[in-house]
């Protein structure tokens, strides 16, 4: 049996939408409802649309693939590519990846310098020193804990873990995807988290040429929080040590330089 969720997906998990991973509510009512009528034949609810000028579902004659990448749908009614985030509502491309500037080429050596007068040192000891979001050479690393306290919405199918070790994860590539793992959609991000209120694409962490992190949601269908603030879908946000993501039912996620 499948239950459609608040976005119009048909999920084959009763709770949480097993396309997008939005909570479906009144799961557990509708089953006791079905159950108490032998033979009846299961009451798909009807989404609403959320706005007043939202576009019409689309179509059975839509195309079963993704028109940018080609991924297979096996959900006619979704609204984005699992994969590359299309909206097939609008017709347009999901939030397009953010250019990052490339690096200087390297100069050519320069010979030799003569050795610094001590009123030279004196300068360069007074130049101001790098951003404390941004040391030049510093390294970077994520904790990855589970905060009973983000879980406002408990769920005795999906229980939150409790006396979970943090994860520590090294930022030593460009671009860190954040999300559920997903082996039929070949998705499988270098942060991987057992949290069904996370997308499967849900944000990423990108190092910028000068070394700072940044924060960047994915139009995630339950959002991501900055230090308490909502992030705009698609928006990049640069963070500092210390800096608290959170996403998810319990997820959060903390910003610390590595020694």
């Amino acid at each position: 049996m499948t239950t459609l969720c608040r976005e119009g997906h048909p999920s084959d998990e009763p709770d949480y939408c097993s396309v997008c991973g939005a909570p479906i509510p009144n799961a557990h009512a509708h089953a006791h409802a079905h159950a108490r009528v032998p033979g009846a034949a299961a009451a798909m609810p009807v989404p609403r649309a959320s706005h007043a000028n939202t576009k019409p579902p689309l179509s059975s004659s839509v195309s079963v693939t993704c028109p940018s990448c080609g991924e297979l749908r096996d959900d006619p009614d979704a609204r984005f590519c699992e994969v590359c985030r299309y909206d097939f509502l609008e017709r347009r491309p999901g939030p397009p990846p953010v250019a990052r500037a490339q690096a200087p080429a390297a100069a050519p050596a320069a010979p030799t310098a003569p050795t610094p007068s001590p009123s030279a040192s004196a300068s360069a000891s007074a130049a101001p020193s790098p951003s404390p979001s941004a040391p030049a050479g510093h390294a970077w690393e994520l904790v990855i804990t589970v905060d009973p306290a983000l879980d406002t919405d408990p769920d005795a199918d999906h229980p939150c873990p409790s006396g979970a070790a943090p994860i520590v994860v090294p930022v030593d590539k460009g671009d860190l995807l954040v999300g559920r793992h997903d082996d039929t959609r070949a998705i499988h991000p270098e942060i991987s988290l057992p949290d069904p209120g996370a997308s499967r694409r849900h944000a990423k962490f990108v190092t910028d040429p000068d070394g700072a992190v940044a924060l960047q949601d994915l139009a995630s269908t339950n959002g991501t929080q900055l230090n308490g603030k909502d992030v705009p879908p698609g928006a990049r946000q640069r963070l500092a040590e210390g800096d608290s993501v959170t996403l998810g039912r319990w997820t959060r996620i903390t910003l610390r330089g590595r020694a």
